[in-house]
């Protein structure tokens, strides 16, 4: 059976592992802060912003990269929203929910 990409069921902030791509979550924001660069191994400059998402499950960081950003327009803390296409990773032992290239936030309302 072919599921098209619209038709995905959300995973959980519970479920999620480290190195999992593709991932579609449904959460609740918590936190958002203000952009900031960080220069990486390599001495690319990026811009992040970093917040708190969750969901009946759990709790994960939220890593939002570069023009990914301004997809956070008119998003607020205890708003809803939908994250498409994201990356999990962890650092320092603490889930990160990326939103990066290829990535979507969709808003959704109030939680």
């Amino acid at each position: 059976m072919l599921v098209d990409a619209e038709d995905k069921i959300p995973m959980k902030i519970g479920v999620l592992r480290p190195g999992m791509e593709h991932v579609d979550l449904e959460v609740r924001v918590l936190q958002l802060d203000e952009p900031r660069k960080v220069t990486s191994y390599t001495g690319v400059e990026h811009v992040l912003v970093d917040g708190e998402v969750d969901d009946e499950t759990g709790r994960a960081t939220l890593t939002v990269w570069n023009e990914s950003i301004q997809q956070l327009d008119g998003v607020e803390v205890g708003g809803m929203v939908e994250l498409r296409n994201c990356f999990i990773t962890s650092f320092q032992g603490v889930l990160q929910v990326n939103v990066g290239r290829g990535s979507e936030v969709i808003k959704r309302g109030r939680g």
